[in-house]
Order: C-alpha cells, then sequence, then structure tokens
C-alpha cells in the first residue's frame, strides 16, 4: 500500500470538475491510504463558499458538494489528522520556507508520516528548496 497526504486542491478535484480532475481521483484506490490534516474540512467549505459568491456554483450546489465531502470522503477516502499534533512542526517549516502554516500542516504530516504530499499547487512545490523537504512533496502532475 502506498501512503500519501492529500491537500485541499486536490480533494476539490474531486468535488468540482477542473483541470487534474482526472488525475486527482486515480488517488482514490485500494491500493492508496490518504490522510489529511483536519483543517481540510474548513478549507474546502471555504472553497464552496467562494465558488457560490462568484457564482460557479448555486448555493444548492455548494451545499450539495460540502455534504458528499463529508459523507463520501472524509474518514473515508481521506483519514483526517489533528492539526494539533502537527501544529509546532508546520510553524517550523512555514518560518523556513516563508509558506503560510496552512500550507506547512500538509507538508508537516507528509514528514510526520514519513510519505509524499501531492499537491495541485505548483507555486507551493516550486516554493519548497529544502532537499530534505523536496523527498515529501510532489505535484498532482507528476503523481504517478
Amino acid at each position: 500500500m502506498t501512503d500519501f497526504v492529500v491537500d485541499s486542491s486536490v480533494v476539490a478535484k474531486w468535488l468540482i470538475e477542473e483541470p487534474g480532475s482526472e488525475r486527482a481521483w486515480e488517488l482514490i484506490s485500494p491500493a492508496v491510504f490518504l490522510r489529511a490534516p483536519d483543517v481540510i474540512v474548513p478549507e474546502l467549505t471555504n472553497v464552496f463558499w467562494k465558488k457560490a459568491t462568484r457564482r460557479e456554483l448555486t448555493a444548492q450546489e455548494a451545499t450539495e458538494r460540502l455534504d458528499a465531502l463529508l459523507r463520501d470522503h472524509i474518514d473515508v477516502s481521506v483519514h483526517l489528522l489533528p492539526a494539533r499534533l502537527l501544529s509546532n512542526r508546520a510553524l517550523q517549516i512555514a518560518l523556513a520556507t516563508g509558506r503560510s502554516t496552512y500550507d506547512c500542516l500538509y507538508l508537516a504530516a507528509a514528514v510526520q508520516s514519513r510519505c509524499k504530499l501531492v499537491t495541485a499547487d505548483e507555486r507551493f512545490v516550486r516554493s519548497i528548496k529544502d532537499s530534505t523537504l523536496q523527498r515529501h512533496i510532489i505535484s498532482l502532475a507528476d503523481y504517478q
């Protein structure tokens, strides 16, 4: 079994059809164990809200996407890790990289879990210069 941490940029692609959605769906497999910090739920709730305020989704569609996330994916496709257990390491990574602690919670989860973070955030991947951290992050586009 292969382990990965996934961030909200990947999980959003399971719920909203956009470029990279097909590749993101490939991560859902019995041979792959996925995890994420528990902040993924409010992050994705905010994504649905933003899409609704921009009229990219109706209020009903936003609600349906949130329901699908909670019903079909949280602790089913992706297992949650408490952010409080990752916060110290996330802060250290954020201070060293200049990235937000929200982004770094996912990278801290990958470091702690001794696996890779799969993200669709190409800028985040490119921003990680430390070789020790680079081993723990991969772009969704490079996932095989």
